[in-house]
């Protein structure tokens, strides 16, 4: 008895339109262009110039950078989507949190059209409502490193503090101001975030195990912001 070739009948059945199609193959590659030659020129010139105090990313999406809160789901996803496609070509950040602590535009000539300069304004406008400092450089055929480092260090918010010498202490901090008053905890006050700063809320601790019912400070932009405090009684 003679043996058909497996898969035979299949392909005979999809010659005539009736057997199920074969799986296409995802379309993907990989971008030659993922930074530009200028980017690349300019990236290896940052990491020289923030040296150890700030992790460089590169091409960072504003909709993994930010996240709007306004009360209403619709209008936040309505803010979303104005960033959606959008990214900031550089992002310096703490080495040890990955915290942002500064943006960068590289402005190349392409910045000097209209639809551009438009979408430069809206990115702007993006990190001042954040409260995240956004530097622009102008591309040039070649940077100093050690006036690049000075100029960024002073658009920080809180630029990072030079190690102290032996011989000089490093100052001691200056006295944090009251925080508001804490709700439902009468004389105790809501400590602030450690993470974002915002005033933290008084949480209580509901899933089953040891610690159900315990009470603790947890960030009112909680699932964006994780921070916690204990509640010391």
């Amino acid at each position: 008895m003679t043996m058909e070739k497996p898969g035979c009948l299949p392909a005979f059945l999809r010659k005539l339109g009736l057997g199920r199609p074969a799986p296409e193959a995802a379309p993907y590659h990989v971008r030659d262009d993922f930074l530009s030659p200028a980017e690349v020129s300019f990236y290896h010139v940052l990491r020289l110039a923030v040296g150890d105090w700030a992790a460089v990313c590169p091409k960072v999406a504003l909709g993994d950078l930010f996240f709007a809160q306004t009360g209403d789901h619709g209008q936040n996803r309505s803010w979303m989507n104005r960033i959606d496609r959008k990214h900031v070509d550089f992002l310096l950040c703490d080495p040890q949190t990955m915290r942002p602590l500064l943006g960068i535009e590289l402005d190349d000539a392409s910045h000097q059209r209209r639809d551009r300069q438009q979408r430069d304004r809206f990115v702007e406008e993006a990190f001042a409502a954040a409260k995240l400092p956004l530097a622009r450089v102008a591309a040039r055929a070649e940077y100093s490193p050690l006036e690049l480092n000075a100029t960024l260090r002073a658009q920080l918010i809180t630029p990072p503090a030079a190690p102290p010498t032996p011989a000089t202490p490093p100052p001691a901090p200056a006295p944090a101001p009251p925080p508001p008053a804490a709700a439902g905890i009468p004389g105790r006050s809501a400590p602030p975030c450690p993470k974002c700063g915002s005033p933290m809320v008084l949480r209580v601790v509901a899933k089953e195990g040891p610690q159900k019912g315990m009470r603790f400070w947890g960030c009112p932009n909680f699932p964006k912001c994780r921070g916690m405090r204990r509640l010391e009684e």
